[in-house]
């Protein structure tokens, strides 16, 4: 049903004004006339879309490892990702992960283009207008974050974005069969942060509730804060965190309060500082697990960063070594999230490079006094080590909710080594330190389209 409503949306919204209200085409199909029918558009079509397009994504860092087994074999699709392969999606033993987040995000973008084009001219009240084109330009904006550092060179600074190879930008309201070539990163990111303005400009003209389905004034705060550490902009970055932090409508997640168990779920509908959920982040890469299962887990480098006294270890996952953070079973449960603990983490992380560490562990403490028991203070003897500490913290945080890959390619592109074994024998992968293979090459179905397109030569992984 959805699909034939998008359909029939886009094609009602491209051929013809809006004289009239809602008009049914046939008993299952409406043509969509008002603003908030567009509004349910937008969530049905982008922010409920639960298809995790980018799983592989956590196989990629060091938070997971692999684990060898004679009875099923679960990590053959994702292996070119796992090992870093010069192509990816092609797995191991003819297996293949064909990669559709390009499609996914760019397919994001074109609807978003279509109800900010449309929105004008809908039936609505101003302050329903803003308030769908502030989310429509919040989830445009997303997408092409998402798409820059997926595909994107890693920004690394002004100058260098000026040059360094971005993705397409699309500005089409129309299905067009158009050939796009890159932006460079600088260009992308300056669209980016245009539609983050205008979404937080319209956000402002409209009355703030709280809803975590929707984005938000807050929401919008917040990726700010995100996008101007990525650029190393570290006052903006702290002062969106700023705005986030100080207007108190969220609440860190008390764990010694929470009754979390075992089989509870951090993200859930009572934790308080969540502000936004959408989506989904799939871990049926991780079968259930079996000493005789082939598979990837959860790593042993990452679980040792957790204290015994660290209440997070019972709910950050499982003891099969499965992410558990969320239900990905339940229908109302969201896997990507944004939620208070990563504007104290974004401005924690600033403060350190506006030579304000101190403050800096202040902010990673006040996070820790809500997940440690006993002793949750932590020190810093001056400003690396500080800056080690706000990494480390956001690792733990933030662990299997896809910043890890995003943060490894800000963070210097470190070099990560990975072991798969297949019956008893062991090989080493190894992702160089710098490498271009921090750069996911543009999907094969989408290089055999547009001919023109450049693409990121990733080295063969031997």
């Amino acid at each position: 049903m959805k699909k034939i409503y998008i359909i029939l949306a886009i094609l009602v919204l491209l051929t013809q004004g809006c004289n009239d209200f809602l008009e049914p085409e046939s008993q299952d199909k409406v043509v969509p006339k008002t603003v908030s029918h567009l509004r349910e558009l937008l969530l049905g079509e982008i922010i409920q879309n639960k298809k995790d397009y980018t799983e592989y994504l956590s196989v990629m860092t060091d938070d997971f490892a692999d684990q060898d087994g004679n009875q099923y074999e679960y990590r053959n699709q994702l292996w070119g990702y796992y090992t870093w392969q010069r192509e990816p999606e092609e797995g191991r033993d003819l297996a293949t992960r064909n990669d559709e987040a390009w499609s996914e995000l760019y397919h994001t973008i074109f609807i978003c283009n279509i109800i900010i084009d449309k929105t004008p001219s809908m039936h609505g009240t101003d302050e329903e207008k803003n308030q769908l084109l502030a989310e429509t330009y919040f989830m445009r904006a997303q997408a092409y974050f998402e798409l820059i550092n997926l595909y994107g060179e890693p920004y690394e600074s002004a100058e260098q974005a000026e040059k360094a190879l971005g993705v397409p930008i699309n500005e089409e309201i129309t299905i067009m069969d158009n050939i796009y070539s890159r932006e460079t990163l600088a260009k992308v990111y300056a669209k980016i942060e245009s539609d983050l303005h205008e979404s937080i400009a319209r956000f402002k003209n409209t009355e703030w509730t709280k809803n975590v389905v929707h984005p938000s004034l807050d929401v919008a705060y917040l990726f700010a804060s995100r996008l101007h550490l990525y650029k190393k902009e570290y006052q903006l970055a702290k002062n969106y965190a700023d705005s986030v932090i100080n207007n108190e409508r969220y609440q860190l997640y008390d764990l010694h309060t929470a009754g979390l168990t075992s089989y509870s779920y951090f993200i859930n509908r009572n934790n308080p500082e969540i502000m936004f959920c959408y989506g989904m982040a799939s871990f049926d890469f991780i079968y259930n697990y079996s000493s005789t299962y082939a598979t990837y887990l959860v790593s042993d480098k990452i679980i040792s960063l957790f204290s015994n006294d660290d209440l997070r270890k019972t709910t950050f996952w499982d003891k099969n070594k499965k992410p558990h953070k969320f239900s990905s079973t339940n229908s109302q449960s969201y896997g990507n999230t944004y939620r208070l603990s990563e504007a104290y983490l974004n401005r924690a992380e600033a403060l350190v490079f506006l030579d304000k560490w101190e403050s800096a562990i202040t902010d990673i403490n006040t996070i820790r006094e809500k997940r440690i028991e006993n002793d949750y203070e932590i020190t810093a003897t001056n400003r690396e080590d500080a800056l080690n500490k706000v990494w480390e913290e956001r690792r733990r945080e933030l662990c299997f909710e896809k910043h890890r890959w995003f943060d490894l390619r800000r963070q210097g592109m470190p070099e990560l080594r990975h072991i798969f074994t297949n019956g008893g024998s062991r090989k080493e992968y190894i992702l160089p330190a710098g490498s271009k293979s921090y750069t996911l090459p543009i999907p094969k179905k989408i290089r055999e389209q547009n001919k023109i397109i450049v693409n990121i030569e990733r080295p063969e992984q031997l």
